[in-house]
């Protein structure tokens, strides 16, 4: 069974391009979520790239390991990176994983909590 999986890239203004991810972060979408990442981070006005995890209804492996390579291109490019709204399990994973501190995980007002 093939879960839904959805990015919206909006700019925040400022320099700030944001990910907002939905659905299944997992093998099938890992790399997906890796090239939408370095393409924000590729765009000439763009000095930070937030990856705004709170509708990810599943983290595998494959995902915190396409964060991780995700902010490792964008760092590449000078740009700053972070992932706000990891909440419930999600978060867990991150924790568990040792990477939310490498990941500048942070939690933004009005944030749902599940």
């Amino acid at each position: 069974m093939v879960m839904s999986f959805t990015v919206i890239k909006r700019s925040d203004g400022a320099g700030v391009s944001r990910l907002l991810i939905a659905g299944d972060l997992d093998d099938d979408t890992g790399a997906t979520l890796v090239r939408l990442i370095l393409n924000a981070a590729e765009q000439y006005d763009v000095s930070e790239v937030v990856v705004d995890l709170q509708r990810v209804t599943f983290l595998a492996a494959a995902g915190v390991r396409a964060l991780l390579l995700g902010r490792g291109a964008a760092t590449d490019l000078g740009r700053n990176f972070r992932v706000v709204n990891a909440i419930g399990t999600v978060y867990q994973i991150l924790r568990i994983c040792g990477v939310h501190k490498t990941l500048a995980v942070t939690s933004e007002a009005g944030a749902i909590t599940r």
